[in-house]
């Protein structure tokens, strides 16, 4: 079973208005605060529930299989963080037995309370959370300028009208290359190797093409994995053959 957090000060989240002048010592006593009446409150009708439960099983059976684990503290009350145990007692959080539970924990903390929206209910059948989710940022659209000058460069590199400092940046270089005039980028592994060197995998037909091209380095089987022909070049060799490659057109 997942580790399941208890309701404590540290998880009390302090949501309020940007122009707020509240300190921070403050806030941090208002979330003590908060919790302890909050893990009073949560007892007081989980235990009500119970000895309720011939007249309302449905409440008894949401709060038997809720465990509160956080709030969320806004302008307008609280917002429970749960876990709830599966997708049968989620539904029920969700309709009108988790609005008499919120009510019920409204009048006995004598403070706003609500359940996060989620959409869990689509994803997982058993151990849900169920807390209050950021917004999602709006995707940034592509600045048609930068990326053209990020093109440009890239290319500049490849032409080696651009050098790069690095003791990868002959390998580095090469891989662009070959990306970029040939149409495919070979694995790349640098582990283990010295500066400046660097083993090239590729398929059988993309190591043809580098013959052809006449690659430095002799072609050898990379029998862990799979058909995989491998080639091991120094930084020179990386920088030589790349000027080849970008001459390819």
């Amino acid at each position: 079973m997942p580790y399941i957090p208890r309701l404590t000060a540290e998880t009390v989240r302090w949501h309020w208005h940007p122009d707020d002048r509240r300190s921070e010592d403050t806030v941090e006593g208002i979330c003590c605060e908060l919790a302890e009446l909050f893990r009073t409150t949560w007892r007081t009708v989980k235990s009500r529930a119970a000895d309720n439960r011939a007249t309302d099983p449905a409440l008894h059976r949401l709060m038997a299989n809720l465990r509160l684990t956080g709030l969320d503290v806004t302008a307008d009350g609280c917002v429970l963080s749960l876990w709830v145990s599966g997708r049968g007692s989620h539904d029920l959080l969700h309709a009108r037995t988790g609005e008499r539970m919120t009510a019920a924990l409204t009048e006995e903390a004598r403070t706003e309370v609500r359940v996060a929206d989620c959409d869990s209910r689509l994803r997982w059948t058993n151990g849900i959370p169920c807390s209050e989710q950021a917004p999602l940022a709006r995707p940034v659209p592509p600045d048609p300028e930068a990326v053209r000058a990020f093109e440009a460069h890239l290319d500049a590199v490849v032409e080696g009208i651009v050098v790069e400092d690095g003791p990868q940046a002959g390998s580095e270089r090469l891989l662009l290359a070959l990306e970029r005039r040939l149409g495919f980028r070979p694995g790349a592994y640098w582990g283990m190797r010295p500066d400046g060197m660097v083993t090239l995998r590729c398929a059988p037909d993309e190591a043809r093409r580098l013959l052809a091209l006449g690659v430095p380095a002799k072609p050898s089987l990379d029998g862990g994995f799979g058909v995989v022909v491998a080639f091991t070049l120094t930084d020179r060799q990386c920088r030589e053959f790349a000027d080849v490659v970008a001459a390819h057109s």
